[in-house]
Formats: C-alpha cells, structure tokens, sequence
C-alpha cells in the first residue's frame, strides 16, 4: 500500500499530464445540419398544402355566414289619413247647492290673523279653527276644527303644523282682530274677511272671492269663440283614439285656465288639447248678475273617422 505522500505526488503527475496533454472525447451523434439566420425559407409542396388547409378551414368557418340573408327591422305599415276631432264637450256638474261663499271670524286681537294652515272643509262645522294650540293636552273626546266648503276640491293650503289663515303674516298664534271665534278679520266661525263658517270673502260658507262650480243660482259660462285641436302625427299613425279631459277655470274675463289634466291619452294629444283651449273665449258664468271664475271639467274627444 502506497503511502499517503507517494498517493499525493501521483495525483499532482496525473492533473500536470492532462493539462499538458488532454484527452479527446469520442462522440456517437451525428452533427445537426443548421440554416444560416438570414437565409431565405424554402418554397414547395409543404408551403402551399399548409396553405391550402388553412384557407379550407376559415371558408367552413365562414360559410354559414355567407349563406344565411341578412335579418332587417321589421317596418310596420300604418295607413295615414286625415282626422278631425269632435267638438269639445263642457262636462257641468248639476247642483243645486250652495256654489260659493265665503266666511271669517276673529277673537278681536290686536295682531293681525297668524299664517297656518286652513282646517279640513267639510259638511258641518262642530268647532271652529283656533290657531292657540289646545289647553287639555289630554282631552278625552277630540272633536277636529272644520270650515264649511264641502264643494271645494282644493283649498289654499300651506306646509305648516298650526291653523291659521294661509294669507295671514308669520308670528305668534293670532285669531285676529274679526269676531266670532274664527280667524281672520271678519265675522264667524270660519277663516277670512268674511261673513260665516267658510274661507275668504263673502258669506254663508264655501270658499269666497275664489272659484265657483256652476249650481245654486251660479250659471255655466258659454263659448263665443273655438278653436278646434288638432290630431298629433303619432296618434295619426298609430290610429289612437279616445277623450282627453281636463280641468279648467273659465275666468270672469272670458279667458281659460288649465289646471290640470284629469284623463291623459298621450300621444301628444294632451298637449294639442291644452293649446287649442287656451285659444278659446267663453262668455263668463253669473252669480247674481256678475261675472265669476267657474270651475269645471272639459272634455276632449279624438276619434277616427
């Protein structure tokens, strides 16, 4: 067994011998053959059947494309023809009640009548508004202040939680300086400078110096003037038909207020009905041989012919 120093000194031998002399190493893989980077690709058979598949493919998938016919909208074909509406209908209420009025009170206050709300309108009237908030804070039967307008739609009205006269001047709770346990600077139990349980000017409750209905010695007003609306293009075409109503205020000058409408077609028939009675002059509704503002429903009938 060699010693360690002799082992040492072969190896030391062995790597100077490779170093100077290396060894070849045999291989048994034949070299690749490698195209140069800027050659040209070659051109043949293989080129145009890649080619040729790819082209049959993109034609399958094209071809149900190709047959199919193009979908168009759908035009519906509506005949045209020229229409006139029928004349304007006055939709007059028939009543023989009371059509108008008025009413006011006060507590003889120094302070003019408080800005509030005015109480629900109604038939009968148990207890008159009071615009003091009530002295029993837990009253064991609650009877609501009423004023007497039970043909009135509407009341002025204003967003506040107090009674009050909705004319009245912001400050403290006031009655005014009327008399009657009412508010306002007339007489009785209602609101206003009238006379009686109702609202505004006038007397014998209803809502005074404002809008009458036609009944109860008050006449309807008459035309002396139309102008005939006209149908839209859209209702034209669409042949729509059917009645417009409206509601109105024929005013004491003879002219026409519209105040809303009750019964809408659309269409553009709403609006062509409005325009045409804004046009129209009516001879005004009387009450006692003097002209007042009536309100009254209108109707607008589209039919084709």
């Amino acid at each position: 067994m060699p010693s360690p120093v002799a082992s040492l000194f072969a190896d030391v031998r062995e790597a100077i011998h490779d170093l100077l002399h290396p060894r070849k190493i045999e291989t048994s893989v034949a070299p690749a053959e490698v195209e140069e980077i800027w050659s040209k690709p070659k051109t043949g058979v293989p080129k145009l059947v890649s080619v040729g598949l790819h082209v049959a493919v993109l034609t399958l998938a094209l071809l149900p494309w190709a047959t199919s016919p193009p979908q168009l909208p759908k035009v519906n074909e509506t005949a045209v023809m020229v229409l006139l509406p029928d004349n304007l209908i006055l939709n007059l209420p028939q009543k023989d009640d009371l059509s108008g009025g008025g009413g006011g009170g006060g507590k003889k206050q120094p302070t003019p009548p408080s800005l509030g709300r005015l109480p629900r309108p109604a038939e009968k009237q148990f207890v008159p508004p009071d615009p003091e908030p009530p002295k029993n804070p837990d009253p064991t039967l609650i009877v609501e202040p009423t004023v007497v307008a039970p043909q009135l739609a509407q009341l002025p009205q204003v967003n506040l939680l107090n009674l009050g006269d909705p004319f009245g001047v912001p400050g403290p709770p006031s009655s005014g300086p009327g008399v009657g346990s009412g508010i306002g600077t007339g007489q009785g139990r209602g609101v206003g400078e009238g006379k009686g349980p109702g609202v505004g000017p006038g007397e014998g409750g209803g809502f005074g110096g404002g809008v009458f209905r036609v009944g109860g010695g008050v006449t309807a007003p008459t035309v002396i003037h139309r102008v005939e609306p006209q149908y839209s293009e859209e209702a034209r075409k669409a042949r729509y038909q059917g009645t417009v109503v409206l509601e109105a205020i024929v005013r004491r000058d003879g002219t026409c207020d519209i105040i809303r409408v009750v019964r809408s077609l659309g269409f553009g028939l709403d609006e062509n009905a409005m325009q045409a009675l804004k046009q129209w002059k009516f001879r005004p509704g009387m009450r006692n041989g003097v002209p007042v503002d009536i309100s009254l429903n209108i109707e607008v009938n589209f039919n084709l012919r």
